[in-house]
């Protein structure tokens, strides 16, 4: 099939290389996809940060100001202590930015390819245009001629009808792929993020593929390697496993450190006065982590592991059985294509 160009006089040509440049750079949704990947490195900044420490002041006197009884202040800095905790739960967000970017790329691998199919879509239907307009006319003028032909008595009525009718389905036929035309230049409109003037686009390119197919074997193997989903449920297994980690030192003994001072200021209000003094604590808080006799945690967290394996596993076969059932699919078009170019295409201009 020769090179389809742009229909409409006044249409937008599109080369594939100019349409996938405006969809990569302009298209909405792809764009806010993309933010995915700034979210998943702020969370990852955000979780090494520390445990902050508490300050706290008091306060404390007698009821009566009058007779000068003394007063208090104390004054006590904490923090709590953890070990692997913080590591831990850096190395959950690093895994879960991983599987970020690695479902934004599956999501624009999906995304590249249904605007593809858009733009192939549309010089299929820029095709079947061609050859509704080259039907209707072949038929408009075995129509006049049967109309001749009826006028000399050659042909029944009937036949000249049918032949009338056969021309103005013909027709019809060719307002659906006008029709046809037009929707698929909006919903490329749609992929580069433009709706204006969307109707006028037109696409060029062909539809032949100019390489012959490799051995399933390879397309195989390329999508293991390659594909972003499967890549994305084996970082589902390093989540899982830092995740473990993670509740593993979180199940740690933690300690509290404390450090204070308090102020006593004496009476003033008897003699002998009493004098003032200031009193500096410090101590240590260590929990008593009895819950970690509970073994549930440990078990969710070693299934939730084992699952995420299987998941993965799992995806490796759907992308096995993908590709060969795709394979398939694209090795009996071609026969189908072949068919049609050769003898059903020919046989109907005859």
């Amino acid at each position: 099939m020769a090179a389809i160009t742009a229909y409409a006089g006044m249409a937008q040509e599109l080369t594939y290389t100019q349409y996938m440049e405006r969809v990569l750079a302009d298209n909405i949704a792809l764009t806010a996809e993309k933010l995915n990947i700034d979210i998943a490195a702020a969370k990852t900044e955000a979780a090494k940060s520390h445990n902050d420490p508490t300050i706290a002041l008091t306060y404390s006197s007698n009821e009566d100001w009058n007779k000068k009884l003394g007063y208090t202040i104390e004054s006590e800095l904490s923090r709590t202590f953890t070990f692997g905790v913080r590591r831990g739960r850096i190395r959950v967000a690093e895994s879960e930015q991983t599987e970020t970017a690695t479902l934004v790329e599956e999501y624009m691998r999906n995304f590249r390819a249904d605007a593809t199919i858009a733009y192939l879509e549309q010089i299929k239907y820029l095709i079947k245009l061609e050859l509704a307009v080259q039907k209707e006319q072949n038929l408009l003028t075995v129509a006049r001629g049967d109309s001749l032909r009826h006028l000399r008595g050659d042909i029944a009525k009937s036949d000249r009808l049918e032949s009338k009718s056969a021309a103005a389905q013909a027709h019809n036929s060719r307002l659906a792929a006008e029709a046809a035309v037009k929707s698929s230049a909006i919903r490329l409109g749609y992929f580069m993020g433009n709706m204006a003037q969307a109707e006028s686009i037109r696409v060029t390119g062909t539809l032949d593929i100019g390489e012959s197919p490799l051995p399933p074997d390879e397309y195989v193997n390329r999508a293991i390697e390659n594909r972003a989903d499967l890549q994305a449920a084996l970082g589902r297994v390093d989540i899982a496993e830092a995740v473990r980690k993670f509740n593993a030192a979180q199940r740690r003994t933690d300690i509290g450190v404390t450090i204070g001072a308090t102020y006593n200021r004496g009476a003033r209000a008897e003699e002998p006065a009493e004098p003032s003094f200031t009193t500096v604590k410090a101590g240590v808080a260590v929990p008593l982590k009895f819950s970690n006799l509970n073994k549930g945690a440990r078990t969710i967290d070693r299934l939730a592991v084992q699952q995420a394996e299987q998941n993965a596993e799992e995806a490796r076969l759907a992308v096995h059985s993908e590709v060969l059932a795709a394979y398939n699919e694209y090795r009996y078009a071609i026969m189908q294509c072949d068919t049609y170019n050769n003898d059903i295409l020919n046989e109907m201009n005859e």
